[in-house]
């Protein structure tokens, strides 16, 4: 079944993770999608396992659906057959600076194509004195301190985070910004170049909690309060421990709950906040008092009673 990008046509000159998610996201909504790596490969090749041939896990899930040719930018003849198959595309995804030649640069190419789309992505965008970055991730994201939660606590050593979620939100962004060119090209004939950026992202991810320029001591709930509050490490249960949250629990089942926790002395306690909100992490004594029940039972228990009750936990 044809997909909603059926019939355009996409040359992706991009390796890693940022730029072929961007491509292979195009790729999946249907466009013909032209990928062109140096005759070493994409450096994600080797990533992952590779039981299944001699490319791993990573770079076959970020690659599919796409067709792929080998080209030494060094060469003449190479960067006149990438000109040839961009004369032809729709939409071109780079990396910032995948090829020094100036027969490659937007300029150049929309002189030959005025319809083109081209989406470069870098680490910080293309000015300032890391203009032009390549899009590795790690220091735009330790940066940026993600998109929702701080890394690491102030005064300690910074956490590496788990994934490239800098890359990935650049490369969705990506996309939204290569669609909506593609839909004013229709209406106005003319393409555009998107200079996409992985801080510039995460930065965009975080304007959400931004927009609350106030007391950061008076910020509630975990989009706002993730400056401010310690790293949370879960609740201790007997045998491990669990996250929890009463956000959609029902103010007439709280009662049910404790009942069931056998923590009903929390309603004598001043000090508990029996709000069903994120926030009771916040404070230590909540924390401890929920801990206090929950030492009684296993996590499987308690995750069980949580649920039961409108809650989440795992």
């Amino acid at each position: 079944m044809a997909g909603p990008l059926d019939g355009y046509r996409v040359v992706e000159l991009a390796e890693g993770v940022a730029g072929p998610y961007c491509a292979l996201e195009l790729a999946d909504a249907g466009a013909d999608v032209v990928k062109v790596e140096s005759p070493t490969g994409d450096r994600a090749r080797g990533w992952g396992s590779s039981e299944k041939g001699d490319d791993g896990g990573v770079f076959i899930s970020l690659n599919r659906n796409k067709r792929s040719i080998a080209l030494d930018m060094q060469s003449e003849a190479s960067v006149a057959i990438t000109r040839r198959l961009i004369e032809r595309a729709d939409v071109v995804v780079t990396d910032a600076g995948w090829s020094d030649s100036s027969e490659l640069q937007y300029d150049a190419l929309r002189e030959q194509n005025s319809q083109l789309v081209y989406c470069s992505i870098s680490e910080f965008g293309e000015r300032g004195p890391w203009g032009d970055r390549p899009p590795y991730g790690e220091l735009a994201a330790q940066l940026a301190s993600e998109a929702t939660t701080s890394l690491g606590t102030i005064g300690e050593p910074p956490v590496r985070m788990g994934t490239d979620h800098g890359s990935m939100c650049a490369a969705i962004y990506g996309v939204q910004a290569i669609c909506a060119a593609l839909l004013a090209r229709d209406q106005t004939g003319s393409g555009q170049r998107i200079d996409m950026s992985l801080f510039g992202s995460l930065l965009a991810m975080r304007s959400t909690l931004w927009v609350a320029h106030s007391n950061p001591d008076e910020w509630w709930g975990f989009h706002l309060d993730s400056y401010v509050r310690s790293p949370d490490h879960g609740y201790q249960c007997k045998d491990g421990s669990i996250f929890f949250s009463l956000a959609r629990t029902a103010p007439d089942q709280l009662d049910e709950l404790y009942k069931a926790l056998q923590m009903e002395w929390v309603k004598d306690d001043p000090l508990f906040e029996a709000s069903p909100t994120a926030d009771a992490a916040r404070l230590a004594h909540v924390h401890s008092q929920w801990e206090r029940a929950f030492a009684n039972f296993t996590s499987d228990e308690v995750m069980d009673i949580v649920h039961r009750y409108g809650g989440w936990a795992f």
